[in-house]
């Protein structure tokens, strides 16, 4: 498929099925149908699982099992993905915080004509959010029992107008995301229940062989479950527009960048609209073949997990992958993650910083063995919730 049809959407179906640390071959079966069966298995040592202050801390071995299967259809004009994984965590310092969350995939892409595609998708998860990092956080989450638990269904549907050699490339898009919280009521869970539905349009403008100008806008609307003061105060819209350029530069330095506006707006009346700068940048630097530099930076509007109306937040990744040989690599990375709670009574205020070491030995294409070390630490303007962490990783992953 060309590069200017890659659906907004299939950035979906890529995360839950297509993050194959490994390259698998896959089965091929009749009528264009491949099989696409993946395990993983890791340990970790986690020395804060709860995101506890240095006093409080506790740590912790967790053991993950990840079994995936993809399925794939090449049906000449048609494409269709389907995907499903598991993921099974065991914690050796409390059976309360075992979980098993699972991830249902589907997508489809339908080349109409050389100018008009359409892409359909859809996310079912049932996922969790640990102790210490859910609604509860701080020292009030060594008082719940269990981890929050939810889930999430995201429908999304793109039409694509354009071509590679075409001045004008637009794509059009319809998005629904739902979360819907499973426990912990009395802890608040229920005050998040929502849904967000977005429409937004993306124009490329084709200027050189090397460039194009972006205009990016969207509309989301956000809606509460819960009938409720809290609820209530979240409830409203999110607009945002963006105008920027991609470029490739001699195939070396590839992405694109945008700035521009976002308001979040509130149906309350007595709740202010707030404004922000807002961008989103993507770059990757190929210096050798063999190495590669990313970097990622972007404004967002995320919904709070209590203090304040929604979250201002703003994030940074830097990351750097070496191949020493074909059999082993090496990558770094660091991040900052800087959120502001809007309207919140304790003006509360986050920086979370991590970084790590990742090493990978890959004797076949469909072999990873893998050891890591991560480090996280989170600064707040609120007492109780600062913390350091580190987790140490070992893991195997296959796929045929």
């Amino acid at each position: 498929m060309k590069a200017w049809k890659l659906p907004l959407s299939s950035a979906i179906f890529a995360i839950s099925v297509g993050a194959y640390a490994v390259e698998p071959a896959g089965i091929e079966l009749d009528s264009g149908i491949k099989l696409l069966p993946s395990v993983e298995l890791s340990v970790s040592d986690d020395d804060n699982v709860y995101l506890q202050p240095e006093a409080s801390q506790e740590g912790s071995t967790i053991t993950r099992l990840k079994p995936a299967l993809g399925v794939e259809a090449d049906l000449g004009q048609t494409q269709v993905r389907l995907g499903y994984m598991a993921e099974k965590g065991t914690y050796s310092s409390d059976e309360n915080d075992n979980y098993t969350d699972q991830t249902i995939s589907a997508g489809a892409d339908f080349e109409m004509t050389s100018r008009h595609q359409l892409n359909l998708s859809a996310l079912l998860k049932d996922a969790h959010d640990a102790r210490g990092a859910g609604t509860v956080e701080g020292s009030a989450a060594l008082g719940i029992e269990d981890p929050d638990e939810y889930d999430e269904t995201t429908m999304a549907a793109d039409f694509v107008y354009g071509s590679e050699s075409a001045f004008l490339n637009l794509t059009t898009g319809l998005k629904r995301y739902e979360k819907e919280y499973k426990n912990n009521f009395q802890a608040g869970t229920r005050d998040r229940d929502h849904v967000k539905t977005t429409l937004g349009a993306q124009m490329a403008f084709d200027v050189s062989s090397a460039t194009d100008v972006l205009v990016d806008v969207s509309t989301t609307n956000i809606e509460y479950n819960n009938d409720s003061t809290a609820a209530d105060s979240r409830e409203g819209s999110l607009v945002k527009a963006l105008v920027g350029a991609s470029y490739d530069l001699s195939g070396k330095v590839t992405g694109s960048a945008k700035v521009g506006v976002s308001q979040r707006s509130f149906d309350e009346s007595d709740v202010d609209s707030d404004s922000a700068l807002s961008w989103e940048l993507n770059l990757t630097w190929n210096p050798r073949t063999y190495s590669t530099v990313t970097v990622f930076t972007a404004q967002s509007a995320n919904e709070t997990s209590g203090p304040g109306n929604y979250i201002d937040s703003n994030y940074s990744m830097a990351s750097w992958e070496h191949e020493f040989s074909e059999y082993f690599s090496l990558t770094a990375d660091v991040s900052l993650a800087k959120d502001a709670y809007y309207n919140d009574s304790d003006d509360r205020e986050d920086d979370t910083l991590s970084y790590g070491l990742t090493g990978t030995y890959s004797p076949t294409t469909s072999l990873d063995v893998k050891a890591s070390i991560k480090q996280a630490d989170r600064d707040s303007t609120v007492d109780g919730l600062d913390y350091e962490q580190q987790v140490i990783t070992l893991g195997v992953a296959l796929a045929i």
